[in-house]
């Protein structure tokens, strides 16, 4: 499934009409506002109507993202509480709606440690979890984080940490944002080394454990903990890397969301090109050589 986040002036429709309109599998959005905390209580014909209007269109999954405003690592007892009853009142929604996926930025430590940030993540978790019904009908995943600032979760040990440290972990997931990953310090690039990157997050994690994909090209080069998004093919990280990911059966069914600079104007290009390279061969399989990003171009 291949998708993007939506743009959303004017409501849900707008998002499930670029959806449509861009010819996505999968679309992520938010679904309470973004920049502000309160959040009103849902009416039935509000519930009704969203399923509607998902039900009309093309679009097979949708993704909710949390608002950044949610920090759940923060030292802040005023904000830690608010990000707390936000991320129980988005799961609350979520369901309601039949999402099944929220993506979440695990948080920044800010002003306080690393380690204290990460153990306020597992507390607030083990909270969250605790009160929600024991049937499974979500999955919270935390994002894969480029490593800017005091953000958590730039590393795959510190996502593994926490999962395994959260009781109800079967509540628990993971976006696997590319370019988070490569600007964190992963040297994603090319397909033999996609392939060693996947393995050691199997091998620590667990490739089951990736319910979203984020497909972003990177602006800045390896291990900048600069976070900025570029477009597909126009940044460091190469079509390689795409095309792998793309065309691994190991993520078939697994929403594969883009989020870049000049969405509205660039977004159905740069799926276009990802469904390009959805059709080409992949050389793991195949046993094609093609060992330089320029040979990969040739084949589109």
């Amino acid at each position: 499934m291949i998708g993007s986040n939506v743009p959303q002036l004017g409501g849900f429709m707008t998002g499930f009409k670029y959806g449509d309109n861009w010819n996505c599998d999968c679309i992520q959005m938010y679904i309470t506002p973004s920049r502000r905390w309160d959040v009103k209580d849902l009416t039935n014909n509000e519930i009704q109507s969203f399923k509607k209007l998902w039900r009309e269109s093309n679009v097979k999954e949708v993704v909710a993202h949390i608002p950044f405003i949610v920090n759940l690592a923060t030292s802040d007892k005023a904000h830690l509480e608010r990000s707390i009853n936000r991320v129980i009142t988005e799961i609350k929604i979520a369901t309601l709606y039949g999402i099944k996926n929220l993506v979440i930025h695990p948080g920044s430590s800010k002003n306080s440690t690393k380690e204290k940030g990460m153990n306020q993540v597992i507390k607030s978790l083990n909270y969250i979890f605790s009160i929600m019904n024991n049937k499974k009908k979500f999955t919270l995943c935390l994002e894969t984080m480029a490593g800017q600032g005091n953000m958590l979760c730039s590393s795959f040990n510190e996502i593994k940490t926490i999962i395994d440290k959260v009781k109800n972990n079967n509540f628990l997931g993971v976006c696997f944002d590319v370019a988070h990953v490569f600007i964190s310090g992963y040297d994603i690039r090319g397909y033999k080394v996609y392939e060693r990157i996947l393995n050691e997050f199997d091998e620590l994690i667990g490739i089951n454990k990736i319910n979203v994909i984020h497909l972003n090209d990177s602006k800045t080069d390896l291990g900048s903990k600069n976070d900025r998004h570029e477009n597909i093919g126009e940044g460091k990280i190469g079509l390689q890397t795409f095309h792998s990911f793309v065309t691994d059966n190991r993520f078939k069914n697994i929403p594969k969301i883009i989020e870049i600079p000049k969405r509205d104007e660039k977004s159905e290009e740069n799926l276009n090109l990802l469904r390009k390279l959805q059709k080409i061969n992949t050389p793991i399989k195949n046993n094609i050589q093609i060992d330089e990003q320029k040979s990969l171009i040739d084949f589109l």
